[in-house]
């Protein structure tokens, strides 16, 4: 168990949600004051664990931004989705530098503060599908993740039923949340038959450059971001991805045809 050593005295919580948010925050803690104690508890240490989990080093004495960390709790703390505090976490840790005064992050928070919990986890399958299909793509190795040519040339395919029944998300609309937003650069949601079957109705995303930054940012893992294509930068825990996603259509109506759990209506 760790001590509490050096930790605020104005804040009444109890070890080790206290030791994990003094190491997270560093003094940016105290400028937080009592505001931070009276945040809905269960958001507030949902977002502290998950930032302290993306933490290389936790004990390297660095401090999160001020204006990022009043943001993250201010708009975060009131959810205890934990796609959003994967979210709001990963920014968080993102923020902590020798001295807090790297607020590169703000852009980003905007973007994160201004989607929905389903948005969010959206956005998660879409580029977690991208980095998973990439990574494991030899021949891919070498895209320009910089270049939005090379990136709108990587489209995602899913099945639609699969988003909508089984991962619960409104495709309908927080795609178009999504596109505002300029994290896909184009989407459709339409069908493809299939002969002697019925007809195979799918979602097809184009991701964007900003879109893998965002996703990147979520991991704390923002400088290597040009490192998409290359490794697979795991799954967040307790956030349900789909089974089945290709980078073109053809693959997925093989997969529609040939796949025995392929989910239909049927």
């Amino acid at each position: 168990m760790p001590n509490d050593k050096g930790s605020s005295p104005k804040l009444a919580v109890e070890v080790p949600f206290e030791w994990a948010a003094q190491k997270v925050l560093g003094p940016t803690l105290d400028k937080l004051g009592q505001d931070f104690a009276g945040l809905y508890a269960k958001g507030r240490d949902k977002i502290i664990e998950v930032a302290r989990k993306k933490t290389k080093n936790i004990d390297d004495k660095g401090q999160t931004n001020f204006r990022v960390s009043k943001d993250v709790f201010w708009n975060g703390s009131f959810t205890d989705e934990s796609i959003c505090a994967e979210y709001f976490g990963g920014i968080l840790a993102s923020s902590r530098t020798s001295d807090g005064k790297d607020d590169a992050g703000i852009y980003y928070l905007d973007i994160i503060k201004s989607l929905s919990s389903d948005q969010l986890h959206l956005h998660y399958v879409i580029y977690n599908s991208l980095n998973k299909i990439l990574a494991g793509d030899s021949s891919k190795k070498e895209v320009n993740i910089g270049r939005s040519d090379e990136v709108q040339a990587l489209p995602i395919w899913f099945p639609t039923i699969e988003l909508i029944l089984i991962l619960r998300l409104k495709i309908d609309t927080d795609l178009e949340a999504l596109y505002r937003k300029g994290l896909i650069y184009e989407y459709a949601v339409d069908g493809q038959k299939r002969d002697g079957k019925s007809d195979l109705r799918y979602t097809k995303v184009v991701p964007t450059t900003l879109g893998v930054h965002l996703y990147m940012v979520a991991f704390n893992c923002l400088n290597e971001w040009r490192d998409f294509p290359k490794k697979d930068f795991g799954n967040f825990e307790d956030i349900v991805l789909p089974k089945y996603k290709t980078s073109t259509l053809e693959k997925l109506v093989e997969l529609s045809l040939n796949d025995q759990h392929f989910p239909s209506l049927g």
